[in-house]
């Protein structure tokens, strides 16, 4: 069964917590992420999304020099690299989320995002891949 190590982004694009709205803001314009996971020393403490930018400063024309903790997500749900993608679908729906970061022994190693499970529909799983490749040579005399 497949799992989330298998569609997850392994390079997760984070801000320590005391940095501000607009450091946050050049980082993303930088980088181009959907989101960044707002860390205390490597660990997932927050999630920030343009979304949450939009809604919290923008909207509200709020200073871009506040701190990123007061306009994150602060409650961050997390999965393991070996949780099914069944699971993972299943606890993004629940919580009505988008982007679960991956946590092993509890250290980020990833993240996945709603649009991986997209990304990913179309694949083949490996047995797949090995019947095609079966299925291309004819086959040879019994034994």
């Amino acid at each position: 069964m497949p799992q989330v190590k298998d569609i997850m982004t392994k390079e997760v694009i984070t801000i320590e917590s005391n940095k501000t709205v607009f450091e946050a803001a050049e980082l993303m314009t930088q980088k181009s992420p959907g989101c960044l996971v707002v860390v205390i020393k490597g660990f997932p403490v927050g999630i920030l999304t343009e979304r949450d930018i939009v809604r919290r400063i923008v909207a509200k024309r709020a200073p871009l020099d506040q701190k990123i903790t007061e306009v994150m997500t602060k409650t961050v749900i997390t999965v393991e690299p070996e949780t099914s993608l069944k699971e993972a679908a299943r606890v993004m729906s629940t919580n009505k989320i988008h982007r679960l970061p991956v946590l092993k022994q509890n250290k980020l190693v990833g993240i996945v995002a709603a649009s991986d499970f997209v990304r990913n529909v179309g694949k083949k799983t490996t047995t797949e891949e090995i019947l095609d490749a079966f299925g291309r040579y004819p086959a040879g005399p019994a034994v």
